[in-house]
């Protein structure tokens, strides 16, 4: 569990959305490992509540985040 920076050139497009909410990351990622794969959130308080919420209720993977 860290912050990481996320560094962009600056005429890349690309963006960074927390896992949890969707709110755009424009700098600061907070990093941590669920079930063997890092998972980025806006914040602490996003990463408890998908622990908390989230992962017992729709579990972990992309496939749940689209249903």
């Amino acid at each position: 569990m860290s912050w990481v920076d996320i560094s962009r050139r600056w005429h890349d497009t690309g963006v960074t959305n927390c896992r949890l909410c969707g709110k755009l990351i424009p700098r600061r990622l907070w990093v941590v490992e669920v079930e063997g794969e890092e998972v980025g959130f806006c914040s602490t308080d996003c990463e408890r509540l998908y622990r908390d919420y989230w992962l017992p209720k729709y579990g972990h993977g992309d496939r749940n985040l689209r249903e």
